[in-house]
């Protein structure tokens, strides 16, 4: 479960989880089956972001998202 203002919450482990503003809308892009390349697009010019940051801290949002079970890419 996920509110617009970055709440997220999980049932499955009763964990609870603020996301940034970023962090939102990745989570929404990839609940909208974005792929990756897109989502790193999105967030350099929605965010204003130079592409080799973005694109790290991109990898590491993903990794964390991963772990704790919301994508199993």
């Amino acid at each position: 479960m996920l509110n617009d203002r970055g709440f997220a919450f999980d049932p499955t482990s009763g964990e609870t989880f603020q996301l940034s503003t970023t962090g939102l809308r990745i989570v929404r892009l990839l609940q909208q089956d974005t792929g990756h390349e897109k989502i790193l697009e999105h967030v350099i010019e929605e965010f204003e972001v130079e592409p080799n940051t973005a694109s790290r801290d991109l990898a590491d949002f993903l990794l964390s998202v991963k772990q704790v079970g919301w994508i199993s890419e």
